[in-house]
């Protein structure tokens, strides 16, 4: 998988879309839980693989691509937070997601 610059990415999800134009983020027919306001998809077999294969104490964060977002949408604009709040509210979201489908199914994340 390579970004949108054509550098490969690093241990990134193979189904992660990172081509915005082609995210559905508000799918037809679909209600606002639907809707989905960041790339990742914390939930991916991808995912869980990469975090039970990790050692205890390295980090991996299933939201990287909404993570990466937030800090260049910081760096364009001048490390001014209220322009960027909405990249934050999707990293947010992101890991809501990521943490609570650990809660509800250990096992499948170890």
């Amino acid at each position: 998988m390579s970004d949108s610059h054509g550098k490969p990415v690093e241990n990134a999800d193979p189904q992660l879309q990172i081509n915005k134009e082609k995210v559905d983020y508000a799918p037809k027919g679909a209600g606002a839980k639907n809707f989905k306001f960041y790339p990742d998809n914390p939930e991916s077999s991808f995912n869980k693989f990469r975090f039970a294969a990790k050692d205890a104490s390295q980090f991996y964060d299933p939201c990287q691509e909404s993570s990466k977002m937030s800090m260049k949408c910081l760096e364009t604009n001048n490390y001014d937070k209220s322009m960027c709040q909405e990249y934050f509210d999707a990293y947010r979201e992101c890991k809501k997601q990521w943490l609570k489908a650990r809660r509800n199914n250990r096992s499948q994340w170890e």
